[in-house]
């Protein structure tokens, strides 16, 4: 465990240094823009949430500042990344939203990112196959590759655990594993919507929305994250295929 920790601080790290500018029962689909139905919830209505999971006391902890508090690499490439959250609104690590692939493997250290095989749209970002930590940015389906409209983050193993592993987090500190009360604590203007999800049937989401279109969709099992989707067209909640095998 101490090496799987050692290798996602050294990954995320990597990740951080200079830039320019699915859960396990998922099975991806045609079409990452299909919009599921959803209806509003107010959060009194939803489950009440697990106790929060407490990381092992060898755990690393993560410095977390607000882009807003030093700027948005994303927007100024001046703007240091040194103590930037993982992910928010617009990017994930120093990947932006409107990169295309090509130039998001330049700015991002390590394997090319490139479309998968049955889906060119879809790119796998970041992968710990054990236990089960994953990143991927989706362009459009019908002009792949060249601009990401969105990330996904998603945890395969239980889901109770997560924190423990320090997976990136967003700004206020949410990520997988997080439970819905520190997401609705963290955003006083997140909305709880019950999504029918076309492959996993009805699904609680938390959609966190910021001024400039973008939007966080915390995905909630059993009252703790198991996927985050971020970028634009997400107002209204996120379906779980993005990708036709």
């Amino acid at each position: 465990m101490h090496s799987l920790r050692r290798t996602l601080v050294v990954l995320v790290g990597l990740a951080l240094v200079g830039c320019s500018g699915a859960s396990s029962d998922d099975t991806p689909s045609s079409s990452p823009t299909a919009r599921p139905s959803i209806t509003a919830a107010p959060a009194s209505e939803t489950a009440s949430p697990s106790p929060t999971p407490q990381p092992s006391a060898s755990a690393p902890t993560q410095t977390l500042t607000p882009a807003t508090a030093q700027g948005d690499p994303c927007k100024d490439p001046s703007v240091s990344l040194v103590g930037l959250a993982g992910i928010d609104f617009d990017r994930y690590a120093n990947i932006c939203l409107g990169m295309s692939f090509a130039q998001a493997s330049g700015a991002m250290q390590g394997p090319t990112i490139a479309g998968d095989a049955a889906c060119p749209w879809y790119a796998t970002v970041l992968e710990i196959a054990d236990p089960g930590l994953y990143v991927a940015a989706v362009s459009s389906v019908d002009d792949p590759g060249t601009a990401i409209f969105m990330f996904r983050m998603t945890w395969q193993s239980d889901q109770a655990t997560a924190v423990a592993f320090d997976p990136p987090a967003t700004p206020a500190g949410i990520t997988v594993g997080s439970t819905t009360a520190e997401v609705t604590a963290a955003y006083s203007n997140a909305t709880v919507v019950n999504v029918n999800d076309p492959s996993r049937g009805q699904r609680t989401q938390i959609v966190v929305a910021e001024p400039d279109g973008a939007s966080f969709v915390f995905d909630v099992t059993d009252g703790f994250v198991t996927d985050i989707y971020w970028g634009t067209g997400l107002s209204q909640g996120a379906a779980g295929e993005l990708c036709a095998l």
